[in-house]
């Protein structure tokens, strides 16, 4: 039989649960707690037990308890309220708030009740000389909520102009509420005004600014500030999800993602909270179901508009559920907790409140949040737009096919965009093309196919090739012999066929009138392919080597440049010819070359008047300058790439050119912001392109590197952890700069444990690597990271672990960093004999080196050193101090010889210390002058700490002298960052001299 808990296991158990993580677990222990304090006997402890209750009920689903035991409460206040110390007479006036609040929150809870309560409440706070403040807020929420206008905005004048004192809640949490009722008046402007203390950490507080940073999502898009939309979404989040206490702002974050076009996002959030949604009956708080439900009913009502009802949802209710499924479920929810309310309320003002919030229209096609989705969903692609050189008004066929032909002509990307609009337009006004015309959107069907690998391609090509032959369309037959060589490749036909198609394809484009425009284009075209088939078609033949076959393709490029590079109507393709070249010449090594290629190329293309085909070589000149170290160039290029492919339509080009810019700019110090935007944007067109476990996962890393960068830490570590699992799979390489970028943000955001759980995955990565030295700097990081946790064995074993490696290495200052990290461990464990032998060994690692970091690694042992010993006499000071006054007021005899021979002995161990450190400081300063200002600030420390261990050792002239021989050498440095260190030298002398 278990013995009922002592009084002292009580409270400890108190203590213990007040820190554990908000719910049903934390509740259930907190009344076991009460009847434990109850059957104790013991008022104070069960006063103790109510309030961790009423706590613990206040931060979950189940606020709606905390009326029982805050009842039980008041009987004890009203049978003996002196029982009650100040803080719990402040703690239980407080709690009125908290019950006032949950009342609301229950549609069983009458009106009548909680206008009597309310009552309660003023007449108390009266009794006790409590400004009204508090008061006039709790009936501001319960005029708001049921709809009583007139009162709310009677109740929100007197609490605002009301005085602040200890009742008034805090700040952060006032500037929730008032911000929340300005965007119910409809003034998003003054609603951000109210929440900017708590947007920019002005005011702070438990819940805040988690709260505001979900509630300002939906008026930061309205007013237009995108930007700090998703900033506050991506931070928010991260903040409120899997809190209880905090479902209504998740289900705010969902409702935001439904509304912008990110409904793969809220999805997602969806399902990280879907136990939470609550079912009819469900003894959850029912305001809470309400405010998560109606948000994630918003993202349900989205996905049925984009006909995606069939697609799978979250599971519900124990099984799973489509989109329409989970859609019919929760509007039958929340339609019935609104009505609930509005019985209660006597009107419509829940249940209207609701409708409005499900009536919602996007704000926005589409804002990058920057975060990956593990199931995208499918969304009506936006048609590019055409460029407006001819303005088509109404949708003219004929203008539509005359401008659909011209950009054609031209190579125009926006080409396809204008065909399907002419099919379109074709199809509603019913119009039957012509045989040409019937031919082009044939043509314009073969090449969708094409680009989508289908199986039919190829019999497409045949057939329009065969269509243009028979409207007399010749040049553009050949072109489309040219396409059929290549779908011929893509669906695994013989080496011979393809060789055979090609010759058929050269044979008709040698074949066009010696006048026709186009000739020498088609013959050129044929030219190239037949260049490229030859490294393509290689790999299959015998008896080929791999460099042979190349030089061979260099060769026939080469040939091509010289034999069309005067043709002005066929730059575009010696542009590509050059490109190849560049390319080739990168990957051997000469990065000159290709340079020069690179560039000739982007001439060809702009004087063809073809910007957009310049694009894609500038983005790789600026990648190559990148791979040299010339961020700077690289930007200037990435940039002029941004500008001539303004007009591309292609999203993985377009996300190609973001993601080089971002690069560039995140090489550069400063640049971090900007290079987020355009990281962002990159990440958004490869999503578009199906990228988005390929480039796109690594355009996060790089967006999230530069939010890290710009101190966004948390919209960093949201970013990176969406991207971690495609990351991880596209090598060590990707997986350990992923893990090292989401440690160092974690680490920011005081998650340590996270950060070293992070680092050792990457440990674990590099363990294997020819070169150890990023495992042992992973080992190394993760020990930091351990030990900030308090995870003091687990940070011992991760240093040992890297102080083998850097020994193994020969890096002797990392290896001594290390030693002096793990002897302060030792040192806090009470261990400073291994501390100290730790110390030795790190100056023994770097005791050799004449290098300036070597000796500024032994001038820091010697500081450290002397430090760890110092701090070791700060027991045995108090020992020394305590056995003087006993020894000077106790009576003669062997006590007091006794006492009196210990304290003269840990006097003299003290001064011994002193003498020892003293000499290790002496050693270190000189060793920091010899560095230069570079190492000032450590000589500053060093002096200083010698200067008051010579006092402490009663040679206060010598410690003066110390310190004004310093203040002369900062001096001399002039009034630059030196002179800044002289008032605490000027402090230090007068109280060494005091």
């Amino acid at each position: 039989m278990t013995s009922a808990p002592t009084p002292d296991e009580i409270r400890r158990a108190l203590w213990e649960n007040r820190s554990a993580p908000n719910g049903p677990l934390r509740n259930a222990r907190g009344e076991e707690l009460v009847a434990a304090a109850e059957a104790s006997g013991d008022r104070d402890l069960l006063r103790a037990a109510l309030f961790g209750v009423i706590q613990a009920y206040e931060y979950s689903t189940e606020r709606g308890k905390m009326m029982v035991p805050f009842a039980r409460l008041m009987r004890e206040w009203d049978e003996d309220p002196s029982a009650f110390d100040a803080h719990d007479t402040h703690t239980f006036h407080w709690l009125f708030k908290w019950v006032s609040s949950g009342m609301i929150t229950l549609p069983e809870m009458p009106l009548a009740t909680m206008e009597k309560w309310l009552a309660e409440m003023e007449r108390r706070y009266r009794t006790a000389g409590h400004s009204e403040r508090a008061v006039r807020q709790a009936e501001f929420e319960l005029a708001d909520h049921v709809g009583d206008t007139a009162r709310a905005a009677t109740a929100f004048a007197a609490w605002t102009a009301a005085e602040r004192d200890s009742m008034a809640n805090c700040h952060a949490c006032e500037l929730n509420d008032q911000g929340t009722y300005r965007v119910d008046q409809g003034d998003d402007e003054r609603a951000l005004a109210t929440w900017a203390p708590v947007l920019d950490g002005s005011t702070a507080c438990m819940e805040e600014p988690h709260r505001v940073l979900a509630l300002s999502l939906l008026p930061l898009v309205r007013t237009g500030r995108l930007d700090e939309a998703r900033a506050n979404h991506l931070r928010g989040y991260r903040m409120a999800k899997g809190n209880e206490s905090l479902l209504a702002s998740v289900g705010k974050h969902i409702e935001f993602c439904a509304l912008t076009g990110n409904e793969a996002r809220g999805l997602e959030l969806l399902a990280e909270h879907a136990a939470h949604l609550g079912t009819e009956g469900d003894p959850g708080n029912p305001w809470t179901r309400l405010q998560l439900s109606g948000g994630a009913l918003v993202l349900l009502r989205r996905l049925v508009a984009l006909g995606l009802a069939g697609q799978p949802a979250v599971p519900y209710e124990g099984r799973p559920h489509t989109v329409g499924e989970l859609h019919d479920a929760l509007a039958a929810l929340t339609a019935s907790l609104a009505a609930a309310f509005d019985r209660r309320n006597g009107n419509d003002a829940v249940s209207s409140w609701l409708r409005r919030r499900l009536e919602a229209e996007p704000l926005t096609d589409r804002l990058p949040l920057g975060v990956g989705t593990a199931h995208p969903v499918v969304r009506p692609v936006a048609t590019p737009v055409v460029p407006a050189a001819a303005d088509i008004a109404g949708e003219d066929v004929t203008a539509l096919v005359a401008r659909a032909r011209e950009l054609r002509a031209t190579g125009h990307p926006a080409t396809t965009a204008l065909w399907e609009r002419v099919g379109a337009a074709l199809e509603r006004t019913g119009t039957e093309p012509d045989a040409l015309l019937a031919v082009e959107l044939r043509e314009h069907r073969a090449l969708a196919a094409g680009r989508a690998g289908a199986p039919d391609a190829r019999a497409g090509f045949e057939e329009v090739a065969a269509g243009f032959r028979a409207a007399g369309e010749e040049s553009r037959a050949a072109l489309n012999d040219l396409r059929t060589v290549y779908a011929a490749l893509d669906g695994g036909a013989a080496p011979e066929e393809v060789l055979g198609l090609l010759d058929t394809a050269a044979g008709s484009a040698r074949a066009l009138d010696t006048a026709h425009p186009e000739r020498t284009r088609r013959i050129a075209t044929a030219e190239m392919t037949g260049a490229r088939l030859a490294v393509v078609l290689a790999s299959d033949e015998d008896g080929h080597e791999h460099g042979e076959t190349h030089a061979r393709f260099e060769a026939a490029l080469a040939a091509f440049v010289e034999e069309y590079g005067a043709a002005a109507d066929v730059s575009d393709l010696v542009a590509e010819a050059e490109q190849i070249r560049a390319d080739r010449a990168w990957q051997t090594g000469d990065g000159e070359s290709a340079d020069a290629l690179y560039a000739s190329a982007v001439r060809r293309c702009t004087d063809a008047d073809r910007p957009w085909d310049a694009a894609e070589p500038l983005t790789r000149r600026a990648q190559l300058r990148m791979a040299f170290g010339h961020p700077a160039d690289a930007e200037e290029f990435a940039r002029e790439a941004l500008v001539l492919g303004a007009e591309l339509a292609d999203p993985e080009r377009l996300g190609r050119i973001r993601l080089t810019l971002a690069e560039a700019l995140l090489a550069q110090d400063g640049k971090e912001a900007e290079g987020a935007e355009h990281a962002l944007e990159a990440a958004h067109w490869f999503d578009e392109a199906g990228h988005s476990d390929g480039a796109g996962a690594f355009a996060r890393l790089t967006l999230a590197q530069a939010y890290a960068g710009a101190g966004r830490s948390a919209e960093a570590a949201e970013v990176l952890e969406s991207a971690l699992p495609a990351l991880v799979g596209h090598g060590d390489d990707a997986a350990v700069r992923a893990r090292d970028t989401l440690a160092r943000c974690l680490r920011d955001l005081g998650d340590h444990r996270g950060a070293a759980e992070q680092y050792l995955l990457a440990a674990d990565v590099t363990k294997g690597w020819d070169d150890d030295r990023p495992h042992a700097q992973a080992a190394t990081l993760a020990a930091e990271s351990l030990a900030a946790a308090g995870m003091t064995g687990e940070a011992v074993a991760a240093y040992r672990r890297a102080i083998d490696l850097w020994r193994a290495v020969g890096e002797a200052v990392l290896l001594a960093r290390a030693l002096r990290s793990l002897a302060w461990l030792h040192a806090g464990d009470g261990e400073p004999e291994a501390a100290r032998s730790l110390m030795d060994e790190a100056l023994a690692a770097v005791a050799d080196g004449d290098e300036p970091s070597h000796l500024l690694e032994r001038a820091r042992t010697w500081t450290q050193t002397a430090e760890l010993l110092l701090d070791g006499l700060d027991g045995l000071d108090g020992v020394d101090e305590e056995a003087d006054d006993e020894g000077e007021g106790a009576a003669d005899g062997p006590d007091s010889d006794a006492a009196l021979t210990a304290a003269i002995a840990a006097r003299e161990h003290g001064a011994a210390v002193r003498r020892e450190a003293l000499a290790l400081l002496d050693r270190a300063a000189p060793a920091f002058a010899a560095l230069g200002e570079p190492a000032l600030d450590e000589r500053v420390r060093c002096v200083v700490r010698a200067a008051w261990t010579e006092s402490e050792l009663d040679l206060p002239a010598e410690a003066a002298g110390r310190v004004r021989a310093l203040m002369s050498d900062v001096s001399a440095l002039g009034d630059g960052p030196a002179a800044a260190h002289l008032p605490r030298l000027e402090r230090t002398l007068s109280h060494l001299s005091g």
